[in-house]
């Protein structure tokens, strides 16, 4: 078993099993766009990357809000944009976005409520974090595996600005599982073997 993220401040109760993929945001260069219009269309792609991932179990990591209208603040997406997604986490610490508080997907809380999608907060400026930037940074981005090559083309800032990460490549025979526990306040993500 290895931890990809453990948060202790406020969770849910919950548990996601058998995730596939994990959509990432990284901050800097979602942050370094430099046109609202081009955050925008990030979460427009996050969209189409959620409709391709109907039939897998992801989660969908970020910096700032999910959902804020503000792109200035988080990923600007809608509920439509990440109905498929089991779990919605919102990075925060130094450096990402303008926001000081997580919005807790109270964008479209009650949506998520319904759909059994967690809302989820990592303070990366929290000591007791555990963040393995190893994997999100350096697994293969399979993003162009589910989006055209003409749309890759015309929008080149998609590979840095969403990684998708298919476990199995990070770690063959694994996927990962995401405990959350109200009780404690704590959240884990780990690989699991078995597929």
């Amino acid at each position: 078993m290895m931890s990809l993220f453990l948060h202790e401040e406020w969770s849910p109760r919950g548990f996601v099993e058998n995730i596939e993929y994990i959509l990432f945001v990284p901050a800097n260069p979602y942050f370094s766009l430099v046109s609202t219009n081009e955050r925008v269309n990030i979460a427009r792609i996050i969209g189409r990357i959620n409709k391709a991932l109907e039939n897998h179990t992801f989660i969908c990591v970020g910096p700032g809000r999910w959902g804020t209208t503000n792109t200035e603040l988080g990923v600007s997406v809608g509920y439509s944009d990440i109905y498929h997604s089991r779990a919605l986490i919102e990075m925060t610490g130094e450096g990402i976005g303008s926001s000081p508080e997580p919005s807790f997907g109270t964008h479209f809380f009650q949506d998520l409520m319904e759909s059994n999608t967690y809302p989820l907060v990592v303070s990366l400026d929290d000591k007791d974090t555990i963040f393995k930037e190893d994997f999100f940074f350096n697994t293969p981005n399979c993003v162009a595996d589910f989006l055209s090559p003409e749309l890759i083309q015309t929008s080149p800032h998609i590979l840095d600005c969403i990684r998708l990460m298919n476990v199995h490549e990070y770690r063959p025979g694994y996927h990962l599982d995401l405990i959350m526990d109200d009780d404690q306040n704590k959240a884990i993500a780990f690989t699991a073997s078995g597929c």
